[in-house]
């Protein structure tokens, strides 16, 4: 095991589905030898027209007991990121059992009101900001006071390619996930000089189960089969195909080391080279 990660202790948000980003983060990071911190928020059935990334009750233990061995720990937080309380929680409870946290990974994430600007509305526009943006600061205002006492610190906050090309009907995801690239550079400008690196992820698109109800709802809007629907999201990527969760994983795993220990400040496309507007 490549043991570049020894020592460090991470939480990683949105980590509960076992084809997610979220916990492919976590396997790698625990793979280079951190000790993981899985999260994840409890379905909500009041919220069954859109497409929530809560996960069933059993799910965060499975994907801690995937994580754990003899050189690494995992623990489950079954943790809401707008409740500041659930998060504060979260973030005492981590460091009380397993030490000083070195990184934070904000990859918690819902899609809400997709649409065509007009048609979207003023909850769900609060729920993706409560979400994406004010859920990633809650976390680094929570976490950052512990880096800063330990002598530093790793955060990667999840934004996406459509921050910097937006789509059609994204006009609340895009927006929201701009945001989180200026949060991002925000902290890494203030602080710094306290050792603590802050950077953000763009993807492209990865193949998750978010990603594969896009590839559906495709498939039905343009009357092809959902491999052409899959084709045709791969065309305009210099690679022409969708990425792995595991693809992004490397990438929060160097974010997270020392391998990238002067980079910060930078919102990072990893997106199979999307073509469109160069």
């Amino acid at each position: 095991m490549n043991a570049m990660l020894h020592g460090r202790v991470a939480i990683v948000t949105g980590a509960g589905r076992a084809d997610g980003i979220g916990f492919a983060a976590a396997r790698a990071l625990a793979r280079y030898g951190a000790d993981v911190v899985v999260t994840g928020r409890r379905p909500d059935l009041s919220m069954a027209a859109i497409h929530e990334v809560g996960v069933g009750p059993n799910d965060l233990e499975h994907r801690a007991e995937e994580l754990r061995g003899p050189n690494v720990r995992a623990l489950v937080s079954r943790l809401d990121v707008t409740d500041a309380s659930n998060v504060a929680d979260c973030v005492a409870r981590t460091e009380r059992e397993l030490g000083r946290i070195g990184i934070l990974y904000n990859n918690a994430g819902i899609i809400a009101g997709a649409g065509s600007f007009l048609e979207t509305t003023e909850s769900a526009w609060d729920l993706q900001y409560r979400v994406h943006v004010q859920g990633a600061a809650a976390l680094c205002r929570a976490v950052m006071p512990v880096m800063i006492r330990g002598g530093g610190g790793s955060i990667v906050n999840m934004s996406s390619n459509w921050a910097v090309r937006p789509r059609e009907r994204s006009s609340i995801y895009a927006s929201n996930k701009l945001g989180v690239i200026g949060l991002t550079r925000v902290i890494a400008i203030e602080h710094g000089r306290d050792n603590i690196r802050c950077n953000a992820i763009l993807p492209g698109p990865i193949r998750t189960t978010i990603n594969d109800s896009r590839v559906r709802r495709m498939s039905a809007a343009h009357g092809v089969s959902e491999d052409e629907a899959r084709e045709m999201m791969a065309a305009p990527l210099a690679l022409g195909r969708v990425g792995r969760p595991e693809e992004i994983a490397e990438v929060v795993a160097f974010l997270a080391s020392d391998m990238s220990s002067f980079v910060t400040d930078v919102a990072l496309r990893v997106d199979g080279g999307e073509m469109e507007g160069l």
